[in-house]
């Protein structure tokens, strides 16, 4: 029988939404089904690599930075680290790659999109039941069946059992870390926002904005509240809406300065605890006083210190691809065990320097923005969607990233660059179309 091509990217398209959700160690579906593409294009087409023109050049910042992160390799503190790195680049790129080639048409974008969202319905629905029922799944690092899959469960040891009912109730999904499943949903967030089925609408954002608060993501909380706040600033065109959630806005921030919130920091739900002391924690961070202790704040600040220091001394190029991780280790970690940057930012700074992490920034706001503008101005209702659900993502997901220890494993992210640039091309296309028709 033969494999449709199109069967195959479909199918490596969902193993990158259920990521580590089916998996053995460090092996995922993800990855037999990347080999099984590329050999299958590559005999589709004779074994030659024929590359399409696109209507623009946007993903050229992800082949210069393979290449720029492969060059430093000759720089590289540790470089069985940016060897590593480099192989969750070629992921993350592959994914990219699929999406803007495959999905040359909207209508080819629109079945895609109906696909994977089907996945991540699936897993909004398995993490609500991780959340309030005894249901975990079996590659959950809580779940006492993960050792069957070549991992370990991730709970500490000297915990009494409130806190281990606590953690037990926290959902992973298909991301692995309550962190990344919280990151995962953020990015969801706006096409439920925006959606055109207002049931399906509000019963997504209640799904999410519940599930984020279980997962403990106070990062993830605070990019919520942010994406809420712009999509009314920047996106919904009736001003009393606009002046009225500006000053619903500013009437919490007072009234939550002013209370400090203290009867739900004391509350003995851990999961309402640490939303509400998601401000105190912001404020910490931001902050430039040195902090004392082993909370997660003074870690995150702790790990930041640690690697622009290192940065400074590499003469801002860079310590190496992955190598933050090593800058951090060869100091003994923080608080004993920690090496990861937890600061997508910082980590890209500190292992590829100032001139490549300058340049993907001025991308991503440049992205951004583009997809901001096709939002204001298309009238076409799927361009529309589409722009204006990815313009809320990115925006939200600059700051939810910080959350993670690391996302540059975290395919999410990576779906998301991929739909952005294939929307902006196929915008472009019908743009071309309708004025070559005229």
């Amino acid at each position: 029988m033969k494999i449709k091509f199109n069967k195959i990217v479909n199918l490596f398209l969902i193993s990158s939404v259920i990521g580590v959700g089916i998996s053995y160690g460090k092996l995922y579906f993800f990855h037999i089904m990347l080999v099984i593409l590329i050999f299958l294009y590559l005999y589709k087409n004779d074994y030659v690599i024929k590359i399409q023109k696109l209507p623009t050049n946007y993903h050229y910042i992800f082949y210069f930075m393979f290449i720029w992160y492969f060059l430093s390799i000759l720089w590289s503190i540790k470089i069985e680290y940016t060897v590593e790195y480099l192989f969750y680049i070629i992921c993350g790129l592959s994914i990219i790659i699929t999406l803007i080639y495959y999905m040359k048409t909207i209508e080819i974008q629109n079945r895609v999109f109906k696909i994977l969202s089907i996945i991540f319905i699936i897993e909004i629905i398995l993490s609500l039941l991780e959340a309030f029922t005894p249901f975990r799944l079996p590659i959950s690092p809580f779940s006492k069946y993960v050792t069957y899959f070549g991992r370990e469960m991730k709970i500490g040891n000297n915990l009494d059992d409130t806190v281990i009912r606590e953690i037990l109730q926290m959902p992973t999904g298909f991301q692995w870390n309550p962190n990344n499943l919280a990151i995962t949903f953020l990015i969801l967030t706006p096409f439920f926002l925006l959606h055109f089925n207002k049931w399906f609408k509000y019963l997504g954002l209640f799904s999410i904005l519940i599930l984020i608060i279980k997962s403990g993501s106070r990062g993830a909380f605070l990019a919520f509240i942010f994406m809420i706040f712009l999509y009314f600033v920047s996106l919904n065109k009736k001003r009393f809406l606009i002046f009225l959630c500006i000053l619903i806005f500013t009437i919490s921030i007072l009234f939550l300065c002013s209370v400090n919130l203290e009867f739900l920091k004391n509350s003995k739900n851990h999961n309402i605890r640490d939303i509400a002391y998601s401000f105190d924690a912001l404020k910490m961070y931001l902050s430039f006083e040195k902090l004392a202790g082993t909370n997660s704040i003074t870690v995150r600040k702790t790990l930041i210190y640690n690697g622009i220091r290192a940065l400074k001394e590499s003469n801002y190029i860079g310590v190496g691809g992955g190598c933050s991780k090593a800058v951090q280790e060869n100091l003994g970690g923080v608080a004993g065990r920690i090496a990861s940057m937890h600061n997508f930012w910082i980590e890209m700074l500190v292992d590829s320097g100032v001139i490549f992490t300058f340049l993907f920034i001025i991308w991503y706001i440049y992205i951004t923005l583009k997809l901001y503008l096709i939002g204001i101005s298309t009238k076409d209702k799927i361009f529309k969607y589409y722009s204006q659900s990815l313009f809320l993502s990115m925006s939200a997901f600059s700051i939810g990233c910080i959350s993670a220890s690391s996302v540059i494993y975290f395919f999410p992210m990576w779906l998301m660059f991929g739909f952005a640039i294939s929307t902006i091309n196929n915008y472009k296309r019908y743009k071309y179309e309708n004025t070559f028709i005229k």
